[in-house]
């Protein structure tokens, strides 16, 4: 269609004396042609900004081309010039433009670091040299790593050759008793016989969503959250609404709401350590949720995956409409995130369909990984260093909230992850792109917003466990610090 329009356009011009109007024309139809906004993730300006990134590393832009007027990219797009203006401001903080008063913006190759977009929102971070990695959601190194590989060799050593198989669809029995014990707490203990082994809590979800809802079905989520959810159901070809929150998670109302007038599926939820804000539900606004929920008769898909971190964890929704919710768990956030090892609990009468889904996502998951799973499970292994873990992470965060003099009120010493707005001088994508060039790499809000708000996000998600230890992540928290009391320069971006 982008093309078609360029081919009108120029013959429109075609005969005029204005070459400067057929220039402008030409030069907003190529980099046009390069914009798909709806095949990326993310806002919108963010996109446009990217493919900038990529048309650079291709070589489809060179240096010194002058990139099109904010308002005539901005028609051909059908966005805002707002959304330009801003995908431009972060193209520039990247150092992949530079503007003149009076000329224009024009590619321009900044340092090497910053010639390429940055990873996907919420992903593990490039492997620059120098980069303080605060962007992945990982534990902290406690000394799981040579752990884990102690286990393994013993594990290989005591019969290593059963261990190259297949697996019945959804783990063995041992397995799924072993997921039954890292699962259980207080009066919820969801029995083995209805525990599916799936590689990650992202096939779990991805099995979930397919086991609960149809193409073009609605799913109602937290109007932040993991970006995963949205990402696979566009995918799928699911529809996803964002839900009201306020300090501790989903608003009861606002589900409510949500659901009428609207033929709504399903609802994902992250009730416990929620990422990205580290709101936390309450017992009450547990049964709440649950109570909607009930009266609607939509599916719960539960991402429970930081519940075990919490001194006492919370009974989960599953446990107050076991009939209606997928209960998902995993050893990743609280033991290693190599262990490819989650646990998928749906409700009963979906056992089978969603026990066929997730074997044909991949046939649940390596024998090795399922039988390390279960062995730090069953040994102790795991609980142990889940209870070093939680030491660690409660003194980084104790380090995160001396360094930017936080009350407890402001963080949970519990989480992964720390929810910090930035000073109103700043908005977060140009603190973020400029923690980058200082060699920190952060995650914004906006990766985590679902649809395309008005309002963009003023936070940014720091992530305390993937620094490589306490003096490397206190070494990117003051230089975070520090950048929050500097002004940003965008002014040049947007002449």
């Amino acid at each position: 269609m982008a093309y078609n329009l360029a081919k009108s356009l120029l013959f429109e011009f075609r005969h005029d004396e204005n070459r400067y109007n057929l220039y402008i024309v030409t030069m907003t139809m190529k980099l046009a042609d390069l914009i798909n906004i709806d095949a990326r993730s993310g806002p919108r300006y963010r996109a446009i900004a990217d493919t900038i990134a990529d048309a650079i590393t291709s070589g489809a832009l060179s240096e010194g081309e002058k990139l099109p007027p904010m308002r005539e990219l901005a028609f051909a797009l059908s966005v805002t010039t707002g959304t330009v203006a801003r995908a431009y401001a972060l193209a520039a903080a990247r150092q992949h433009i530079a503007s003149e008063v009076g000329r224009g913006s024009f590619v321009h190759l900044g340092p090497p670091h910053s010639r390429t977009a940055l990873s996907a929102p919420g992903g593990q971070d490039a492997p620059d040299d120098g980069i303080i990695g605060m962007k992945a959601n990982l534990p902290a190194e406690i000394g799981q790593t040579q752990r884990m590989a102690d286990e393994t060799a013993q594990m290989i050593a005591e019969g290593g050759a059963a261990r190259f198989g297949y697996l019945p669809a959804g783990g063995a029995m041992h397995h799924r008793e072993g997921g039954a014990a890292w699962i259980a707490t207080g009066d919820y203990h969801p029995s083995a016989d209805n525990i599916l082994l799936c590689s990650g809590a992202q096939q779990a979800i991805l099995g979930s969503i397919l086991a609960a809802t149809e193409p073009g079905d609605l799913i109602l989520t937290e109007s932040l959250t993991y970006h995963a959810i949205t990402a696979q159901a566009l995918m799928l070809g699911r529809r996803v609404v964002p839900v009201e929150i306020d300090h501790e998670g989903l608003i009861p109302e606002a589900l409510a709401r949500a659901c009428r007038g609207s033929r709504v599926t399903a609802l994902f939820t992250v009730p416990t350590l929620h990422n990205p804000t580290t709101a936390t539900m309450s017992a009450a606004r547990r049964a709440a949720i649950a109570e909607v929920a009930a009266a609607q008769q939509i599916s719960v898909i539960e991402d429970d995956i930081y519940a075990n971190l919490t001194p006492e964890r919370p009974l989960p929704i599953a446990h107050l409409i076991p009939d209606q919710t997928y209960y998902i768990n995993s050893l990743s956030k609280a033991v290693a995130p190599g262990l490819r090892v989650a646990y998928l609990v749906p409700p009963r009468d979906r056992y089978d369909r969603t026990r066929a889904i997730v074997h044909g996502l991949g046939q649940t998951l390596p024998p090795l990984m399922a039988d390390l799973g279960t062995r730090i499970i069953t040994n102790g292994t795991a609980d142990a260093l889940l209870a070093k873990q939680k030491t660690e992470i409660a003194a980084r965060n104790a380090i995160a909230a001396r360094v930017f003099e936080l009350t407890p009120r402001q963080y949970n010493s519990a989480a992964l992850h720390l929810w910090l707005a930035p000073p109103d001088h700043w908005r977060a994508t140009a603190f973020a792109e400029a923690a980058r060039l200082r060699g920190v790499a952060i995650a914004t809000g906006e990766d985590f917003m679902v649809g395309h708000p008005d309002q963009a996000s003023r936070h940014v998600r720091l992530c305390l466990g993937a620094a490589t230890n306490r003096s490397k992540l206190e070494q990117g928290l003051t230089i975070l610090r520090d950048l929050m009391a500097e002004t940003p320069i965008e002014t040049q971006a947007l002449a």
